[in-house]
């Protein structure tokens, strides 16, 4: 599915080459999520890194594709190796050891979205830019073994306990842009909200000894990000001054 996702979101960026464009450029941000409904009881707070490639008219709107890397350490489900653990919690190894095991969540979001720029000065464009859009939202728990010899979690087995989860998501973002006159680098702050229709994917849940849920799950996430755009075109210097 996401191959399908990433494949509408070239050719919708390469269609755009064909458009009138004010800028394109690249922005790159850090992102501070807060997990919401179903999301909210398996993992704690992330962060998240993206890159993103926008285009703007001359009409104000904008357009683009962006993609999302989160991770984090807070896993809220302590009973993912109940069925492999010693009575006081502890997984064996294959050398009769304690494991050291560490769990992280771990997920992607990857989306196409269009908006609208509201600026008062028609030769800058600072101001606030308000989009949505549609794509995909990914998300499991990693499980790092630390290269431990640990049977009963290979990677094979792994997949059992990840708890891979996937489906379409929407994304909302109101973002203030500052344009600096005769600066390459520009900065935006914002917040963003996305929800998304998920279903787990594995084919068989260790935990619980049977299959996953097949219901759809509600899974939400609130961010507030900080970044950057990079230009990638600019026009002569006697009309270049902001983008």
């Amino acid at each position: 599915m996401i191959r399908v996702f990433i494949l509408f979101f070239i050719l919708a960026y390469n269609y755009s080459y064909a458009q009138q464009r004010e800028f394109k450029g690249f922005l790159i941000d850090y992102s501070y999520q807060f997990p919401i409904a179903k999301l909210s009881e398996k993992f704690g707070n992330n962060s998240s890194i993206g890159i993103n490639l926008i285009n703007k008219t001359k009409t104000k709107i904008f357009y683009g594709i962006k993609g999302h890397y989160f991770f984090g350490g807070k896993i809220k489900d302590s009973t993912i190796f109940d069925n492999i653990s010693t009575d006081n919690g502890f997984v064996i190894d294959g050398n009769g050891t304690f494991a050291n095991i560490l769990l992280l969540q771990e997920g992607l979001n990857v989306t196409t979205y269009a908006g609208y720029a509201i600026h008062l000065n028609e030769k800058n464009p600072t101001g606030v830019y308000i989009s949505a859009g549609l794509g995909f939202l990914q998300h499991r728990i990693r499980i790092d073994t630390k290269n431990q010899y640990i049977p009963q979690l290979s990677n094979d087995y792994k997949q059992g306990y990840d708890q891979l989860t996937n489906g379409i998501s929407t994304n909302f973002v109101i973002d203030y842009v500052y344009f600096e006159k005769n600066n390459r680098l520009k900065v935006f702050a914002g917040i963003d909200y996305t929800y998304a229709l998920t279903k787990e994917r594995r084919s068989y849940y260790f935990p619980d000894l049977s299959p996953p849920n097949n219901e759809f799950r509600n899974d939400q996430l609130f961010g507030i990000h900080i970044g950057i755009i990079v230009p990638v075109n600019r026009k002569n210097e006697e009309e270049f001054h902001y983008f």
